[in-house]
């Protein structure tokens, strides 16, 4: 459905933005996909979102602690806190847009809507789990319920939809709660009801596809999908593991398999916890899991499963990362400077192209300055990071994820 957008264009002309506020919710009410298409509503959702970031951000000690310049500089700073914040955060801003006055997002508490987060690779190998700090305190100002997939950390996209499949129609997961405590059959926990927004950070996203393509049937109940460093599109590292992974033949039937599964992960990751390789282990399929993160396995993908997924007419936004080679932990040194040779603006495992959902399903909303990982987790205790200083949790995740919620509930995708 195409839009007739002149009166929002006119009413951004005008800074009139209650009213712009107001027509683009009624536009997603009316067909979400249409709307988020549209490009003059494109524009105002990515100009909204860095306002409602930089506000958030602005309020939050820790991100202005991490935006300030080194101490001998600082005196010479002339910038106020929005600037650094904005400057520091975002990869590139409109100028124009830092201190742009919006109204405020106008929210309640959002208990209609449940939140479910599929995490990426080897989640729950490493010391962290994605927003482990940032999910209670999303749950306590808002009232959303939150729900992780308990994903099996070495598996392929289209296994793992099972554990988003309990995750949704059984409770099964993992909390949001400081923990990351386990929601297990014998808690008897609540099932998803109602409707629910999906959040997929890396190989999340390419399981929460397989989801959509495997159950169209839960379709009515997605108000929309947030990609957040999702690889939809795989990665070139993914590409060179996988065939050195075929050329060894590590396989899923080993006699040895806890021997192969630590070999494959500390390859991987060499900061890995492989005392957690404990649990599920019967269901590593190592090939499996790096196979889905592979370009051609997504380009495959895409080409046969594009036109259905695009028939479900559910809402997509992406969000992306992007870093230097001094801004990652040294073994993570060479992949990033191979994708360079893709990409200058990669996150060190993909390109700012391999983590957007396709355009036709929705707008990109942001690129952050972080790494792949400074995206989704915490500072890493520093007995697990050999020796490395760039995990120590720069970016500000609690407001880009606060600025999300309310963006969503802003325009009717969380109620």
């Amino acid at each position: 459905m195409s839009f007739d957008t002149s009166s929002i264009s006119s009413a951004l002309e005008d800074k009139d933005y209650e009213t712009v506020i107001e027509e683009v919710r009624a536009a997603v009410a009316e067909d979400a996909v249409g709307a988020l298409a549209d490009p003059v509503i494109r524009s105002w959702l990515t100009q909204r979102f860095t306002n409602i970031f930089l506000t958030e951000a602005e309020a939050d000690p820790d991100a202005l602690k991490v935006s300030e310049k080194p101490i001998v500089l600082r005196h010479f700073d002339r910038r106020d806190a929005r600037e650094r914040v904005a400057q520091r955060m975002f990869k590139d801003v409109n100028a124009d847009d830092i201190h742009e006055e919006m109204p405020p997002v106008d929210v309640g508490a959002l208990r209609n809507t449940t939140l479910v987060f599929a995490p990426g690779l080897l989640t729950g190998l490493l010391p962290v789990l994605a927003f482990q700090s940032v999910w209670p305190q999303v749950t306590n100002r808002f009232g959303l319920r939150i729900i992780a997939a308990d994903s099996h950390p070495m598996r392929s996209a289209r296994d793992n939809v099972t554990d988003l499949e309990n995750a949704i129609e059984r409770g099964i997961g993992v909390a949001g709660d400081p923990e990351g405590s386990f929601i297990t059959e014998a808690d008897d926990p609540e099932p998803v009801n109602g409707d629910f927004l999906l959040v997929g950070y890396s190989k999340g996203a390419p399981d929460i596809l397989n989801l959509l393509v495997q159950r169209p049937d839960l379709a009515p109940r997605i108000r929309g999908v947030v990609g957040w460093a999702g690889a939809v599109g795989g990665s070139y590292l993914a590409n060179d593991i996988y065939e050195k992974l075929t050329k060894h033949e590590v396989v899923a039937n080993s006699g040895n398999l806890t021997k192969e599964v630590t070999q494959a992960v500390m390859r991987l990751a060499p900061i890995a916890q492989i005392n957690k390789i404990n649990r599920r282990i019967d269901e590593y399929d190592i090939i499996g899991a790096i196979k889905s993160l592979t370009t051609h396995e997504r380009d495959s993908f895409a080409d046969d499963h594009g036109e259905e997924l695009a028939e479900l007419g559910i809402p997509m936004v992406s969000f992306t990362g992007a870093t230097s080679v001094l801004d990652v932990p040294y073994f993570q040194w060479q992949g990033t400077m191979q994708l360079n040779q893709y990409d200058v603006d990669n996150d060190m495992q993909l390109t700012q192209e391999q983590a957007k959902f396709p355009s036709a399903f929705g707008p990109h909303l942001a690129m952050f300055n972080a790494n792949h990982w400074d995206l989704s987790y915490d500072s890493f205790p520093w007995y697990t990071t050999l020796g490395s200083r760039k995990l120590k949790d720069p970016f500000a995740r609690k407001s880009a994820m606060y600025a999300i919620v309310l963006l969503m509930a802003e325009i009717g995708l969380l109620d």
